[in-house]
């Protein structure tokens, strides 16, 4: 492709508040559908990146959100299932663990680090902090169990979330919820799905997104622009369509696909 052509695709993926589809650029650009698809999912390799070595402090709040793997219903009810349970889930059911720093008053730096999980898990859950956090921090988690073990890490604070979405002393996960309404306005609005295979990227340019919604779409364009040429040949896209596929990019007893 041309290299210009290269720019306009990612200028209008900045353009893109919540998003931007293969197929939308397909048609702005007036190429296939496929070289689309590959220049998207490139750019989200690149901005994916920026996890490994960052750093969070402060009040972070963490939780995990559940999405994909719709099951349909049956047509009678008496054939129906609970599709609440694990075994009658599909395996395309994902868990995006989040962590998000809160800067004072909502102004400042923030940052949002996601993995893509099985399960909010309690191994999962330590091992990210462990990694990501500052000594000193403090943490803001609900009643989840997966969270009990960070106590001996960090502070810990929590919410009980069947009672009450903020508790005494203003305890709540507000400032990561946040983030999840983004990540299912992108669900419904843009992409209608995630691939199971791929669903960790598309997090982590959301919260690529969330964290520089304030910043002006030129500063943005050259954001992705150093973070997609200071990148070596992408080991899992390269080949893509001749079958050189990678492994599901989800995260498993904290070691990431993308280390």
């Amino acid at each position: 492709m041309p290299f210009l052509d290269i720019l306009t695709a990612l200028w209008f993926s900045v353009n893109s508040v919540k998003g931007k589809s293969a197929l939308q650029l397909s048609r702005e650009l007036g190429v296939q559908y496929k070289t689309a698809w590959v220049i998207l999912m490139k750019m989200r390799e690149a901005i994916s990146s920026r996890r490994l070595d960052m750093m969070l402090e402060g009040e972070i709040h963490i939780d995990g959100k559940y999405a994909g793997g719709h099951i349909k219903p049956e047509n009678r009810k008496a054939d129906r299932v609970d599709r609440r349970r694990a075994e009658n889930q599909n395996n395309k059911r994902l868990t995006i663990l989040t962590m998000r720093e809160k800067s004072p008053f909502g102004r400042g730096r923030e940052q949002t680090l996601t993995r893509v999980i099985r399960s909010e898990d309690s191994n999962e859950a330590w091992e990210m902090v462990r990694k990501h956090v500052r000594r000193g921090s403090r943490l803001h988690a609900d009643e989840h169990f997966s969270y009990d073990d960070l106590e001996g890490l960090q502070e810990l604070h929590r919410v009980n979330h069947s009672e009450e979405y903020q508790a005494k002393g203003g305890v709540n996960t507000n400032h990561v919820e946040s983030f999840f309404s983004r990540i299912q306005r992108a669900y419904v609005g843009i992409h209608h799905r995630f691939s199971v295979r791929y669903f960790d990227w598309y997090a982590a340019e959301m919260a690529w997104r969330e964290d520089n919604r304030r910043v002006d779409n030129g500063m943005q364009l050259w954001g992705m622009i150093y973070k997609g040429l200071s990148r070596p040949t992408s080991r899992n896209l390269c080949g893509y369509w001749q079958g050189n596929h990678p492994p599901d990019l989800v995260w498993k007893g904290g070691e990431s696909p993308d280390a």
